[in-house]
């Protein structure tokens, strides 16, 4: 089953690639069905698209997906436990 880590991953991913790659680069097609199906087949596309991207590439494009999702505080809050879904408490 997809969390909503994953999608929010592939989605922030997939973001990232656009600005990063070749806009014809099917890596961002592959990240942005893995996001909007979660389907266990797109996951793997989506996994397998990244290790086959060149290091330097692929080094920059989760380096980026990583800052943006770490500096995220809406992300930050869905992964606590406990946390109220319906929103912040302050």
């Amino acid at each position: 089953m997809l969390s909503p880590f994953d999608t929010r991953f592939f989605a922030t991913l997939a973001e990232v690639a656009a600005q990063v790659l070749d806009p014809q680069d099917s890596t961002i097609e592959i990240a942005r069905k893995a996001a909007r199906t979660g389907a266990p087949d797109d996951l793997r596309a989506a996994r397998q698209a990244l290790d086959d991207l060149h290091a330097d590439k692929r080094d920059r494009l989760m380096a980026e997906t990583h800052r943006r999702l770490a500096t995220d505080l809406s992300a930050i809050w869905d992964q606590m436990p406990g946390a109220p879904s319906g929103g912040r408490m302050n």
